[in-house]
């Protein structure tokens, strides 16, 4: 049959089948425009995943306020701990090493670092550990700070990440932190991104390759992964 001959019988088909052929039109435009917005839908929620990250959240209330305030006042205790280098247990892994040893800076040794972890009791009895996981060149690649309360819930963490492999700056430095209250709700969380210069950078601009983390609710749970000496 020729094209011709195809064409009419084509026009002839649709003149007497008119509602056929739209709803059939229709159902091809439908199933098109479906496709899309699945797609579109589907893009959103992955991106979502891959920032989740950043998101900020804020403070609701006044007792959540509270809260956060009197984790900015352990964390001043704990600074006074720092600069004074009192109060502080420190405990390290390396390469070629069993379980945990004393830190001891600047030491000499065949293998390398792997973590280090510091530990200081405050005066209410809560604890603060910082955990540091270096690479081969003994450098950090993540830091990781939580603060349980003397009844062993996780109350504040934080997670700082650098990447020589951002692509929005030479290093790229990520920090998040959150904010727990005794029930382990989460009240409020900041995010911040900067270079080495503490210039701000444009997530959208930068890749990070984020790492799987736990930041673990309680005490015991931490301490079942990773035992520490702290009670010893």
């Amino acid at each position: 049959m020729n094209f011709i001959k195809k064409t009419f019988l084509l026009v002839v088909i649709c003149l007497g089948a008119e509602t056929f052929c739209k709803a059939q039109a229709d159902n091809s435009n439908y199933e098109y425009e479906a496709i899309d917005e699945f797609t579109e839908e589907q893009t959103d929620e992955e991106e979502y995943e891959q920032d989740e990250e950043s998101v900020i959240i804020e403070v609701e209330s006044v007792e959540n306020q509270n809260i956060v305030d009197d984790v900015f006042a352990k964390m001043d205790e704990i600074e006074d701990y720092v600069q004074l280098d009192s109060n502080i247990n420190s405990w390290a892994t390396y390469s070629n090493e069993v379980g945990f040893v004393a830190y001891v800076p600047n030491t000499q040794n065949n293998a390398y670092l792997t973590k280090r972890y510091d530990v200081i009791t405050l005066e209410d009895s809560s604890i603060y550990i910082k955990e540091y996981l270096f690479n081969k060149n003994m450098a950090w690649d993540y830091i990781y700070e939580r603060i349980y309360n003397k009844e062993g819930n996780l109350i504040y963490f934080v997670r700082n990440y650098n990447t020589y492999s951002s692509g929005c700056a030479e290093v790229a430095f990520e920090q998040s932190e959150y904010f727990f209250n005794e029930s382990g709700e989460l009240i409020k969380k900041n995010y911040n991104i900067y270079d080495s210069q503490n210039n701000p950078l444009n997530i959208d601009d930068c890749y990070m390759n984020r790492e799987i983390y736990d930041k673990y609710l309680s005490l015991n749970e931490f301490l079942n992964i990773v035992p520490l000496p702290i009670n010893e």
